[in-house]
C-alpha cells in the first residue's frame, strides 16, 4: 500500500491545496474512529498472463450521513499498466461493498474531459454540477483590506437559515443528486484526527440569513466557499474581502476560493480582487441500492438455486457481517471489518 500511495490520484482537491492526507494514514483514522462503518479501503492484487495488476481505491465516509467519497485512486491511469482496467474492477467492488455497508450515495470530484470521468460513468456515476478553483495571487495585500460587511460566528440554530439558503439558488437537479449533501453548510464537530480546521461565518439582514462562508484552514493555506442570495449579489465583493479578512493570521499562507457553476457572478468579482482561475472538477454521484442480509430458517426455493450477485467471482472481500438475536427478539449485528483484497 505504501508503494500504491505514491502513484495514485487524489480526487479531493481542496484537502490537497489546504492540508493532504495520505492513504495510509487515512486507514489508521478511520480504523481507530469509524470501525464500525465498513470497508474504506480497496485492494487489487492480481496474477494473470499478462502479468501482475495492483491498484488501490479508497472510500472516506461523511460523518453523521450514510454517503460517502471517493478520494484516492491508484495507479495512475497514465502508467501504462492496466490501470484503466484496474480503476474500473475497483470502482465496481466498492460500490457493492459500500452499499451493503449502508450507504445510500457515492460521490466523487474528477477533473473535466478525462479518462477518469468516463471511468466513473462505465460504473453507474453521472454528473450533478462543477466547481471552479481560483487562487489569490501573492501580491494581495490582505492586511490592507477594511470590509464593511459584518458577519458573525455560524451557529447551531443556522442551519434552517442556512439549508433556506441553499435551496434559494442551487438547482432542482443538483438538490435531489446531493440529498443529504445539502447539510454540507452545517458545521459538525471536529473529530480527533480531523484535517484542517472548518470555521463559518454569516450575514444577516432583518432576521434573514442572506450570505455565509466556510473558511478551512490546513497547513498549506485557506479554502473559501459562500453562500450568497441571489437578491445580494451586490454584496459578493464585501463578502469576500470579509472572508480574507479571516484569513490574515498567516498573510503569506496561499488563499484559495471554490464555488460553483451556477452561482453568478464570482467569475467578474473574483479577479477584480486579485484571484487568478487555478483549476476546475466535474462533481459525480452515483446512489446505491442497499441489500441487507439476515439469516433467514428457511430460503425461498427459487432462489436456492440462484447465484449470488454482486461482484466477480475472482473477488475476495474480508468483510463480515454477522447478525445475532437478543432474548427479546431485537436483532443486532456485529461487525468485523479488513482491507478487502480483490
Amino acid at each position: 500500500m505504501a508503494r500504491l500511495q505514491k502513484a495514485g490520484t487524489p480526487l479531493d482537491i481542496e484537502e490537497q491545496l489546504t492540508h493532504p492526507r495520505s492513504p495510509l494514514r487515512s486507514v489508521f483514522l478511520d480504523t481507530i474512529l469509524s470501525p464500525q462503518a465498513g470497508p474504506s479501503t480497496f485492494i487489487l492484487d492480481q496474477q494473470d498472463e499478462n502479468g501482475r495488476h495492483e491498484g488501490l481505491a479508497q472510500v472516506r465516509i461523511r460523518p453523521g450521513r450514510p454517503e460517502r467519497d471517493v478520494v484516492f485512486m491508484s495507479p495512475t491511469l497514465n502508467s501504462g499498466n492496466g490501470g484503466h482496467a484496474i480503476w474500473q474492477r475497483l470502482l465496481a467492488h466498492l460500490c457493492v461493498q459500500t452499499a451493503e455497508s449502508g450507504t445510500l450515495r457515492i460521490y466523487a470530484r474528477l477533473p473535466l474531459h478525462t479518462d477518469e470521468l468516463q471511468i466513473f460513468k462505465n460504473v453507474g456515476f453521472v454528473e450533478y454540477g462543477q466547481e471552479h478553483f481560483y487562487q489569490l495571487d501573492p501580491s494581495v495585500d490582505r492586511l490592507e483590506l477594511t470590509p464593511t460587511l459584518e458577519l458573525r460566528p455560524q451557529q447551531a440554530g443556522d442551519s434552517w437559515g442556512l439549508q433556506k439558503l441553499y435551496a434559494t439558488f442551487t438547482p432542482r437537479a443538483v438538490q435531489n443528486a446531493e440529498g443529504l449533501a445539502q447539510g454540507q453548510w452545517e458545521l459538525a464537530k471536529r473529530r480527533w484526527g480531523e484535517q484542517g480546521r472548518r470555521a463559518g461565518y454569516v450575514w444577516e439582514f432583518d432576521g434573514d440569513i442572506l450570505g455565509a462562508l466556510h473558511i478551512r484552514t490546513g497547513k498549506r493555506g485557506y479554502s473559501i466557499r459562500t453562500l450568497l442570495h441571489p437578491d445580494a449579489l451586490d454584496k459578493a465583493e464585501e463578502l469576500c474581502q470579509a472572508a480574507l479578512q479571516l484569513t490574515t493570521a498567516r498573510p503569506k499562507a496561499p488563499v484559495y476560493f471554490t464555488f460553483r457553476h451556477y452561482e453568478p457572478g464570482w467569475p467578474h468579482i473574483l479577479p477584480m480582487l486579485g484571484f487568478k482561475p487555478l483549476t476546475s472538477q466535474v462533481l459525480v454521484t452515483k446512489p446505491m441500492a442497499v441489500r441487507i442480509r439476515e439469516k433467514s430458517s428457511k430460503l425461498i426455493p427459487a432462489l436456492e438455486a440462484t447465484p449470488t450477485e454482486g461482484a466477480a467471482s475472482t473477488i475476495m472481500s474480508h468483510a463480515r457481517s454477522e447478525v445475532n438475536v437478543t432474548k427479546n427478539g431485537v436483532p443486532r449485528r456485529k461487525h468485523k471489518t479488513t482491507i478487502p483484497v480483490l
